[in-house]
């Protein structure tokens, strides 16, 4: 019994501190429960999958991650551009998106081999077979056998090869990844597991395309969906995940938890009862990020605060709600923004509630009672 009304006064407490506002700090039983019943467990048999814990064995989302950049073109399709001119659509604007992304947990290192390496076959040849694994494999092990005598590998997390982006016959640039060192990439001083080849699409997307890319080496999803008209219909214009081209493409407050770049006790786990919080902008450091509500044992509702800044510069402000499923696997919407959800209009601009907007997903409600320049505060009812 002492031990229970001990269990209601800090309960208390917190709650009375969270209606105080932005500034307060989950306790460590409330960081110890979004650990236990807000980490939603990565249950898909994949490299590429949502979900606690992050796979190993790819590449690093804390620290330092180490990308080898080389440059190939074909006979068909000579290179007519400079390496620094191609490199320089990549760079810095993905290492900046990563910097900001992470609030500084993640540097990335973009180490440009600048000379051309004609590879032996045409471009339609490679075009053809780059999204298998093993032609794919060997694209990327071509371009590396050109280059290892010239280049040190030991610090190389990820290769890069960023084809001559005028061969439109390689339309799309995928990653390759293997955990098994039978099937990595082989260099002179190390195996590595994922690598990334540019296409034509580079034309389009830009260097943001890069920031797409390295999502799945850490092991992320697509967010857009495969089948259907409305790619989009699932997330719209937020996450990078998502698409390069949106109006928000920041990381999700879950995505980033899941990568290391938001702590426990940034996450307020919710699962009984009313609450009344402040989030702290999820482009600004610091701050509980996100409430999420558990839903099942694969399933949550989360809200988190948006506003114009850095990336998102042309999102629309406000509190913006999402289920996750981990059960679902890339291209089948595992983050689905709400409500806007329901809407046939894929970009979902509008979908972040502002200052009394409410929204309700089965028994659970979100209102959004304030809206501050960096914050929004809000109210989460289950009944």
């Amino acid at each position: 019994m002492y031990k229970s009304l001990i269990f209601l006064i800090i309960v208390s407490l917190c709650l009375i501190s969270c209606r105080n506002g932005s500034k307060s700090k989950l306790t460590n039983q409330q960081a110890q429960a979004a650990k236990l019943n807000c980490k939603l467990p990565r249950l898909l048999d994949k490299t590429i999958a949502l979900g606690f814990p992050k796979i190993e064995g790819l590449a690093p989302s804390i620290g330092k991650l180490n990308m080898t950049v080389l440059f190939v073109d074909f006979d068909d399709v000579p290179a007519t551009k400079s390496t620094d001119t191609v490199f320089s659509i990549i760079n810095p604007v993905a290492a900046d998106f990563y910097k900001e992304n992470s609030y500084g947990r993640l540097e990335i290192n973009l180490n440009a081999h600048h000379e051309w390496l004609r590879l032996s076959k045409t471009s339609a040849h490679y075009g053809k077979g780059i999204y298998e694994f093993s032609p794919h494999r060997e694209f990327i092990q071509e371009a590396v056998d050109l280059a290892d005598s010239v280049v040190d590998f030991g610090e190389t997390d990820v290769v890069l090869v960023m084809s001559n982006p005028d061969a439109d016959a390689i339309a799309l640039g995928p990653v390759f990844k293997s955990l098994d060192p039978e099937h990595q990439i082989k260099t002179a001083e190390k195996q590595i597991p994922v690598g990334i080849t540019s296409g034509y699409d580079l034309n389009h997307w830009g260097g943001l395309w890069l920031a797409h890319e390295t999502g799945h080496t850490f092991g992320l999803p697509d967010l857009y969906l495969f089948e259907g008209q409305n790619t989009l219909s699932s997330v719209g214009t937020f996450g990078i995940m998502g698409t390069s081209a949106g109006n928000a493409p920041d990381y999700f407050a879950f995505e980033r938890w899941v990568l290391g770049w938001l702590d426990d006790d940034q996450i307020y786990c919710h699962s009984n009862g009313e609450v009344e919080i402040e989030l702290e902008a999820i482009e600004n450091e610091g701050g509980i990020k996100a409430v999420i509500v558990p839903i099942d044992s694969t399933t949550a509702l989360l809200v988190e605060s948006r506003r114009k800044i850095g990336f998102d510069k042309k999102t629309r402000e406000g509190a913006l709600v999402y289920l996750v499923n981990t059960l679902l696997q890339g291209g089948s919407g595992p983050i689905q923004v709400r409500p806007g959800f329901e809407s046939e209009f894929q970009f979902l601009q509008d979908a972040p509630l502002t200052k009394g907007e409410t929204y309700s997903y089965k028994n659970t409600s979100v209102k959004v009672l304030e809206s501050h320049a960096f914050s929004d505060k809000v109210k989460i009812k289950i009944n």
